[in-house]
């Protein structure tokens, strides 16, 4: 199957792609140039030119975006192109091995490939070694993802938490963050427009202050990070923020309702250790039992709505893709 669209989609027309067999054409012309010939990228090359615009189609079906026309990928096909087909592609491929172990149940022969620069004394390039357990403290492959993030309150805007810190520090595309503070107060919302107003407003007109939590999620993915923020106003000069250490050690259940209540009302200005545990369920509300029962009330009521903003982001992503799925078959 991917053989047949590697041969079909070469080429994108307005109406649809024209049959171009780019492998072929492209197989016969590599052979008139002979052994040991030097190989060189140009995109003047309509032998090449077709292949690279066949491949760059095939990636934008598979992923349901808009194939491109010839002339549009020539346009945009440049220096990179040979980077792409030379060390990048290596290790492509020894992902792809690795990913097949997994797909056949042998993740025990699963390795880390290292590309050294220069041959080891065994005059080899790949190196393989056993596969490390996952790092409790990394924010990406813990059980409860945390970090901590250090940075003015009085300074940092929204905006500035939302591109520089969740999205292009932390790699995610389209955040919800909120406010751990058991109002479940958003800053940042992933539909255009819901949140906008909020942008240039400081972090302290949030509440947010020394060891104040964040909770950003990402439900394409359905991945959630904590993060714990840490005020400070010494910072080095045009730095923002930054990402303290590792993830705060996580306290045992013994000590987990101190903690949550220690950071549920702000009231403690050092930092404390994170209050994720085992039984911790992201959608437990927490609420201060010195308020009235119209404040408890006034809290479950925005809860509620929360959560049910959340189910209903979920319901209509998920539509999109299976709507795009059948499309597609």
């Amino acid at each position: 199957m991917i053989k047949r669209l590697l041969l079909r989609y070469a080429m994108q027309s307005q109406s649809k792609p024209q049959d171009t067999f780019c492998t072929e054409t492209l197989r016969v012309h590599l052979a008139e140039k002979g052994d040991g010939a030097e190989l060189i990228w140009d995109k003047d090359d309509p032998y090449a030119m077709d292949f690279v615009t066949s491949a760059a189609n095939l990636r934008m079906h598979i992923f349901s975006m808009n194939m491109k026309s010839r002339f549009d990928i020539k346009s945009m096909a440049g220096n990179i192109i040979p980077a792409v087909a030379t060390t990048n592609t290596v290790i492509a491929g020894l992902i792809v091995l690795e990913k097949l172990k997994i797909l056949s149940g042998k993740i025990d022969q699963c390795r880390t490939t290292v590309l050294n620069k220069q041959p080891n004394s065994r005059k080899k390039l790949l190196v393989l070694c056993a596969l490390d357990p996952p790092n409790p403290n990394c924010y990406i492959c813990a059980s409860k993802p945390e970090v901590t993030v250090q940075l003015n309150v009085h300074k940092v805007t929204v905006l500035t938490l939302q591109d520089k810190v969740v999205k292009e520090k932390f790699t995610m595309v389209a955040p919800d963050v909120q406010r751990k503070d058991g109002k479940g107060t958003i800053l940042t919302f992933s539909k255009e427009g819901e949140t906008e107003a909020n942008n240039h407003k400081k972090l302290s007109e949030f509440g947010m202050r020394n060891c104040s939590w964040l909770q950003a999620d990402y439900f394409l993915q359905d991945y959630t990070l904590l993060i714990n923020i840490l005020h400070s106003e010494d910072l080095k000069k045009d730095v923002e923020f930054e990402v303290v250490g590792d993830a705060p050690e996580k306290v045992g259940p013994k000590q987990a309702e101190d903690a949550v209540k220690s950071i549920t009302d702000d009231s403690n200005d050092g930092t404390q250790p994170s209050t994720s545990t085992a039984q911790e369920q992201d959608d437990v509300l927490i609420v201060d039992l010195d308020e009235d029962d119209s404040s408890k009330n006034a809290d479950i009521s925005e809860e509620e709505r929360i959560r049910k903003r959340k189910l209903d982001r979920k319901e209509s992503q998920y539509k999109e893709v299976t709507y795009r799925t059948e499309g597609r078959a």
